[in-house]
């Protein structure tokens, strides 16, 4: 099964039919709905050529004919890059996909799968409605612009962050489509324009060529940094760590909504947690700062999940957020900032200020670094904690995976299959991983470096070699490499719960009782930020968990309150 076919869902020899439609029935059905409600005609213009990747240009041409299919106000003309219109474009790569309607326009260079699919089907909903999305302060600041920004973000098909940079571009573009024009190239297929550009992670985002941005980031965050072509550091030191208006944004003071329970934290935990507080009757929100998901989401593929065979992460978090958002408001890419604890429990985010009566952090875990030389400086130029986002960049050119455990030989496994030259390298000389995978490792014929430790990392302007040691010779060697991906374990994202001074384990991990209770009544926490196995199944648990207790203390109180009031 080609690259394409799985991104596609499509199995192989079933001739990818269904009354001539690549996009599965669930898709078609979501984007028909999306597609209803626009308001204006959207262009879209395919450029081809002929002897281009015709695996790549059929995909692009079925992906397109689908959507024009979907939507009356979707036009779809398809133009060879040899022809007469398709030089004067201007447009050198193909395929690359135009989307425009007047005065706004979105051009995609590669093949819009996977991930990517919902980037050109948001794109076009927003343009048809002329809607940006943009936040008042990203608005105010985007206001400053007075001259041009090119923008041009690297993606590939399975980065579940990528779409949200994207996002950031589009709106800007959106409110500003006279001085701001975004590319988005696809690096599967675009790998030696990547390169020129020393891409080693995505999202990867440039501006004017003078800027790089690694990462999805807030959007206000973004648009400041697009507007100032400086980098988020940069601006604080130049303002002293303010905004340099901060007075003009504040003048109406913060929004503040009311609910009973706010999760802090979209992973499996949040989302399961928000299932049952609502139908439990509580008025929830989930808070994520980045996208739902957490670490699911970048998992190339989970295999211990029950009901499910083998599936890719990304796609089990989409099933787990479509259940949630039935009943929940999931807000992405809103970064919580203080968490004030008194009559009421206050939750701070830029903005808006939710108000209620007890909190649920499920803020997950984040990735280890190693702590050697030359990581921090070729983080996103080579070394990458996400094989899922990043692999694409390693075909046919050698990548290490540093770790011995399940994430480590699954990421291993998946640059294997997408044509990487993959050695996997472990301070220890047998792995912790499942067996399964053990024995996947053995029979793909994947390198070992066993007893071997990463004591630094070499390059000029990206990763070139690493220095390794074998800890049990003491021998030391250089070995050239393009990429370094890192599983060595988590660390809790605990910087609330210190904020809260809530009590924590050795490990840095909330504490909790078995309820999701911690030292602080009506704060609660569950998934990976209270430790433990740290494995999808008991993050839903911990959340569901979590919820109920929330429900039932927050009944106990207003029972007691009740009592109170009735003998006073």
């Amino acid at each position: 099964m080609g690259i394409l076919d799985k991104l596609s869902g499509k199995k192989k020899n079933d001739g990818g039919q269904d009354n001539g439609w690549l996009l599965p029935e669930d898709s078609r059905d979501y984007v028909a709905g999306l597609f209803e409600k626009m308001e204006e005609p959207v262009d879209l213009r395919l450029y081809l050529r002929a002897d281009g990747n015709q695996q790549y240009a059929d995909f692009c041409r079925k992906f397109c004919r689908d959507l024009a299919r979907l939507g009356e106000k979707v036009r779809l003309e398809e133009i060879d890059l040899d022809s007469e219109a398709g030089k004067e474009s201007g447009i050198a790569e193909s395929p690359t996909l135009l989307l425009s309607r007047e005065p706004y326009k979105l051009a995609y260079t590669g093949t819009p799968a996977g991930e990517e699919a919902r980037v050109i089907v948001d794109a076009i909903a927003a343009m048809s409605q002329g809607r940006d999305d943009l936040s008042d302060t990203s608005r105010h600041v985007l206001d400053e612009l007075r001259d041009e920004r090119r923008v041009r973000v690297f993606v590939s098909p399975t980065c579940p962050y990528c779409p949200g940079q994207v996002a950031n571009a589009l709106a800007a573009h959106m409110a500003k489509p006279e001085l701001v024009s975004v590319q988005v190239v696809e690096i599967a297929e675009n790998q030696e324009l990547a390169r020129r550009f020393n891409v080693g992670s995505v999202p990867h985002t440039t501006i004017n060529e003078q800027l790089d941005l690694l990462g999805m980031e807030q959007q206000e965050r973004f648009v400041a940094e697009m507007v100032f072509l400086m980098t988020a550091e940069e601006l604080a030191e130049k303002y002293g760590g303010h905004d340099h208006d901060h007075e003009h944004h504040h003048d109406h003071g913060p929004q503040v909504v009311d609910r009973d329970l706010v999760i802090v934290g979209g992973g499996p935990g949040g989302l399961a947690g928000a299932i049952y507080a609502v139908r439990a009757g509580l008025r929830t929100v989930v808070l994520e700062r980045k996208n739902v998901g957490g670490q699911v989401a970048v998992t190339p593929v989970v295999e211990n999940y029950p009901g499910f065979l083998s599936t890719p992460g990304s796609k089990l978090v989409e099933v787990l957020a479509q259940h949630a958002r039935q009943y929940v408001d999931v807000l992405e890419g809103v970064e919580v900032g203080e968490i004030k604890v008194g009559r009421d429990i206050e939750v701070v985010t830029p903005g808006t200020v939710y108000r209620c009566r007890a909190v649920l952090l499920a803020t997950g875990a984040t990735w280890r670094f190693l702590g050697v030389p030359g990581e921090q400086k070729f983080y996103g130029r080579g070394v990458s904690h996400c094989a899922a986002c990043d692999a694409y960049l390693y075909q046919g050119r050698k990548a290490l995976v540093v770790g011995g455990g399940n994430t480590a030989l699954t990421d291993a496994l998946h640059l294997k299959n997408l044509g990487a030259d993959v050695t996997v390298v472990h301070r220890r000389d047998a792995f912790r991983a499942q067996d399964h995978l053990q024995r996947s490792i053995q029979r793909e014929g994947v390198p070992v470096h066993w007893n071997t430790v990463v004591e630094e990392m070499l390059g000029d302007e990206e990763l070139e070699r690493v220095r390794l040691r074998n800890v049990v010779s003491g021998e030391t060697w250089e070995e050239e490499t393009a990429g370094l991906f890192l599983a060595i374990g988590e660390k809790p994202n605990n910087q609330l719960a210190r904020q809260l001074g809530l009590k924590l384990l050795d490990d840095g991990s909330i504490e909790t009782d078995r309820f999701g209770r911690t030292s602080i009544p009506r704060i609660y926490a569950a998934g990976d930020v209270t430790g433990g196995v740290r494995q999808i199944v008991t993050a839903i648990g911990d959340g569901s968990a979590a919820a109920m207790t929330v429900f039932e203390d927050l009944k106990r109180m207003e029972s007691d309150q009740d009592a109170t009031e009735a003998t006073t």
